[in-house]
């Protein structure tokens, strides 16, 4: 019997998951790049999967009934008819311009509408704690990678103070008589937060919490996330000291990871205390084909719009040449942000100023790709400590960011500059070159550029900040 009202609950829910795999397919293009993402199970999105399966298995142990009547067509269902249409043409724009994420928020925002009109919006304030769940799968956690070391680098160095061990703490290198621990991008702990956050919300859901409790419950798994990560990176110091870096650990600390992990989770989930509320039943109406019409908007448009055409690359810095110098000494730092594009470095002397110049290039290689492309670290944080951080404004009105380094172990700094260029727009902010790349799209100006200045500091670099502008106009005339 039990079983029979089992597969009656999910021949009733059948709509529920019919109107998210209609999204889902309309959507295909943005879904198949999400994809790519997440089968490479890397830290951010690991859990992409599996996160899916649980909000469909969440959704299916929900109680359900039936009802003959539809939605009524209030002027709020209009609204929200309209909002479909407008969010299908918003991800019509974003997806033929490359423009992933703001595209993917979109599928999710869409599923919601298409839930709250096909159906009800009572279908949707019930259902919408589980289609939360997509958010777990967006590549937006990666974002959080640098603060996480930093954090990380911070906490875990305090605490082997505490712990009067003789080593030396510099920024992210910890140096002990025996070797040196480097917390790189790998031991932030993002992978660790974001399945403790995920554990959280599950936990949320299962027990049915009001929101008070939902909300402390999320930020307590949170707070044990990053507490393993930290413990985990304490313990392999510890190790290293007692060993003198002879532990197999000190080289493969992944499970040792995931068992300091689960010693702290699994114990806090068994003790999570239960509710006894009961969880109201969902009415599902007779569903509405009307909102399937706005839907179409978007995945019409792009499928009939022409390719783009491939851009030429017109960066380069050859108008550099009259104050090229032979590159005989060695200025800054080496750079490496990950980019596949070409590149261009020359070594200058304007007004007294021995410079280091690199040019990075990129040019989309198909419509699905983005003009402003992800860009690494560009300069390796075991060797150079970040002091600073600041923003160059030329005399001639032109924006770049600034930092300041130190080189691990000494005094010697160096001052890096650097500016991207978008097509025809120039800016020192990377989220701002993200937006500008709609602009530079729509004018025809596929490609990008990511100029690199680096000057060596004879003291704090006070006076390097100031010598440098002057030559930052010329530098910047690329095209």
């Amino acid at each position: 019997m039990d079983h029979s009202n089992k597969l009656d609950r999910l021949r009733i829910a059948t709509p529920i998951f019919v109107a998210i795999l209609a999204v889902a397919l309309l959507y295909l293009p943005s879904l198949s790049t999400l994809w790519g993402k997440w089968i490479l199970w890397d830290q951010d999105l690991a859990h992409a999967l599996p996160t899916i399966g649980v909000m469909f298995i969440l959704l299916g142990y929900r109680n359900y009934q039936q009802t003959t009547t539809s939605t009524a067509k209030t002027p709020w269902y209009w609204l929200q008819l309209i909002a479909i249409g407008c969010g299908s043409l918003l991800w019509y724009l974003f997806e033929s311009l490359s423009i992933s994420l703001p595209a993917y928020f979109l599928i999710i925002a869409l599923i919601t509408l298409f839930i709250s009109t096909s159906l009800s919006f009572q279908v949707l304030r019930a259902t919408l704690p589980y289609l939360g769940l997509l958010i777990f799968t967006v590549p937006v956690w990666g974002e959080l990678n640098s603060l996480l070391v930093d954090l990380s680098s911070l906490i875990v160095g305090e605490a082997v103070k505490l712990s009067r061990m003789t080593a030396l703490i510099d920024g992210s290198n910890i140096f002990l008589p025996s070797g040196t621990i480097f917390i790189a991008d790998g031991c932030s702990g993002l992978r660790y937060l974001t399945v403790a956050l995920l554990i959280g919300y599950i936990l949320a859901l299962v027990n049915n919490y009001r929101t008070p409790q939902a909300i402390a419950t999320i930020f307590l798994a949170v707070l044990l996330g990053l507490i393993a990560n930290w413990l985990r990176i304490y313990l392999l110091v510890v190790i290293g000291y007692a060993t003198e870096m002879q532990s197999s650990l000190m080289h493969d600390h992944e499970t040792f990871g995931w068992f300091v992990f689960a010693l702290i989770l699994i114990p806090t989930v068994y003790f999570a205390p239960l509710t006894k509320r009961q969880i109201a039943t969902i009415t599902i109406p007779r569903p509405s084909f009307l909102p399937l019409l706005p839907l179409l908007i978007g995945p019409l448009l792009l499928y009939f719009s022409p390719d783009p055409t491939t851009a030429a690359q017109p960066l380069s810095l050859q108008q550099l040449a009259p104050y090229q110098i032979p590159a005989t000494n060695v200025i800054g730092a080496r750079l490496n942000p990950g980019l596949l594009g070409a590149s261009e470095k020359l070594q200058l002397n304007m007004d007294g100023n021995q410079l280091q110049i690199d040019l990075f290039t990129h040019i989309p290689s198909s419509k699905k790709e983005e003009i402003v492309p992800y860009i690494g670290r560009m300069i390796n944080s075991s060797q150079w400590n970040n002091e600073k951080r600041l923003r160059l404004t030329t005399p001639e009105g032109g924006s770049f960011e600034a930092e300041i380094y130190r080189r691990v172990g000494s005094q010697v700094r160096i001052l890096v500059a650097k500016q991207y260029v978008i097509g025809r727009y120039q800016t020192a902010n990377y989220f701002y070159a993200k937006l500008i790349q709609i602009l530079a799209k729509a004018a025809g100006d596929s490609y990008f550029g990511l100029l690199v200045v680096q000057m060596n500091c004879t003291n704090d670099c006070n006076n390097e900040l100031t010598n440098i502008k002057p030559a930052l106009d010329k530098i910047s005339q690329l095209q």
